[in-house]
């Protein structure tokens, strides 16, 4: 098989894509690495790919926007599949079938097959379209996978190592908006529909800057309280958040914290921490799966509550099993005990509910192994080793010459916005264990 995978996020997907890459490679097959770029522009116009793997079916009608001519091998793996809050899974339809699902009909019904992170994802299918059950599966969540996990182990700290799971996508966006720019564009008005918001008719984005200011204040508190004699602190910006604001932040304050590689996955850096602070995040369920401890700020503030959406990650179920402190000094004493509780039991079925935890560990395998179940006879022929050959060539010339003009604007890589010159495809490549 060739196989093509979109790569939305580069610290959050490029290590599925690596694993899948080398274990394609180890029955015979080739996997190509895509952006946001060439799946909105180049994709179509090649008929080459035996499988297209995209993270939603947004994604998917942006690839191929003509409803009257639409490929028969297009699946949908998610890279952010763990939407459940109120047990409804609203957002995470909207990846399967659309914001307006019925508009979306001709993509989500040509789909090749949706592929699952975890049971509770079938639940949506049960309920509004049971005819797709068919083409459903369950293989777990990719990054979870034991494929995923990097090629050299990292080296233990001399001390305890405190990581901060930064979400600040609003304040020190990616994209460097300014925060008038952050407030336009996250608002309701002007705005038909807005999935975010769902469920929470007197919220608005003065509610997201709310629980973001909190979030960051409390972080920073525990952060400057910590002796740094004692522990080493990290931080982990968030994919959409600019990290140069930590780094900036931690020189001038002089802040005995270490900012992680951008690009670096998630998993990679959770290796070489101890003790995990956080908002309510989805990287929970990467935290647990890993057997590490972690600290939700979220109930410090307790304000805070009267502005969450009904939606948000802050109402994911998985929170009902984890460690909670009340107050700062709660926090700190967590810390410096080196023990954190969690509910087990809870953690335990969210994580089997969610991610499928019984078969993760295999889920880059499953997901290759459920491809060919769904695919009709193996395009072949030297019209298509001639068709990829030129589409490589095409992808080069493009993606190099749009690194060539963001290097002369001064563009920083970031998030979504990375260029896939042949360096960065060598890089993805040596990721993960062979």
């Amino acid at each position: 098989m060739i196989i093509y995978f979109h790569i939305d996020e580069l610290a959050r997907d490029a290590v599925v894509a690596s694993a899948m890459k080398h274990e394609l490679e180890k029955i015979g097959g080739k996997l190509i690495y895509g952006t946001r770029f060439t799946t909105c522009y180049v994709l179509r116009h090649f008929d080459v790919f035996d499988a297209i793997i995209l993270p939603s079916l947004p994604h998917y009608m942006d690839a191929f926007p003509d409803k009257d001519s639409l490929p028969d091998n297009v699946f949908i793996v998610q890279t952010e599949a763990i939407g459940q809050a109120t047990g409804t899974l609203r957002r995470l339809n909207g990846k399967y079938f659309g914001h307006e699902p019925d508009k979306c009909e001709p993509w989500h019904k040509s789909v090749a097959a949706f592929l699952l992170w975890g049971y509770a994802h079938l639940n949506p299918f049960r309920e509004y379209y049971p005819d797709y059950l068919q083409k459903c599966r369950v293989v777990g969540h990719p990054r979870l996978s034991v494929s995923c996990k990097p090629r050299v182990k990292k080296k233990k700290m001399d001390k305890p190592v405190v990581g901060f799971v930064s979400r600040f996508t609003l304040l020190s966006p990616f994209d460097e908006r300014t925060p008038f720019e952050s407030a336009i564009t996250s608002m309701k008005f002007g705005k038909e529909i807005f999935p975010l918001y769902e469920n929470s008719p007197e919220r608005d984005v003065e509610d997201l800057f709310y629980t973001e200011v909190i979030d960051f204040r409390v972080m920073y508190q525990i952060m400057a309280s910590l002796d740094p004699d004692k522990f080493h602190l990290t931080v982990r910006p968030h994919p959409r958040e600019n990290r140069m604001g930590w780094q900036r932040l931690a020189e001038k304050l002089n802040l005995n914290v270490s900012v992680s590689q951008w690009d670096e996955p998630f998993g990679h850096w959770l290796e070489r921490v101890d003790i995990i602070v956080t908002p309510p995040s989805t990287g929970l369920y990467d935290i647990y799966f890993h057997q590490k401890s972690a600290i939700v700020i979220d109930k410090i503030v307790p304000s805070r509550r009267e502005h969450v959406l009904t939606e948000s990650d802050d109402n994911n179920q998985i929170l009902e099993g984890a460690c909670r402190p009340r107050t700062v000094p709660e926090a700190l004493d967590l810390i410096n005990s080196g023990s954190v509780p969690f509910d087990k039991e809870i953690i335990s079925q969210r994580l089997l509910e969610q991610v499928a935890e019984d078969i993760a560990g295999n889920s880059i395998r499953n997901i290759l192994e459920a491809i060919p179940d769904y695919l009709s006879a193996k395009k072949k022929g030297v019209r298509r080793r001639l068709n990829l050959c030129l589409y490589r060539i095409v992808c080069f010339v493009l993606l190099h010459m749009k690194y060539l003009k963001a290097r002369i604007q001064g563009r920083v890589e970031q998030g979504a916005s990375f260029d896939l010159t042949l360096m960065r495809s060598r890089w993805i490549d040596r990721l993960t264990r062979t």
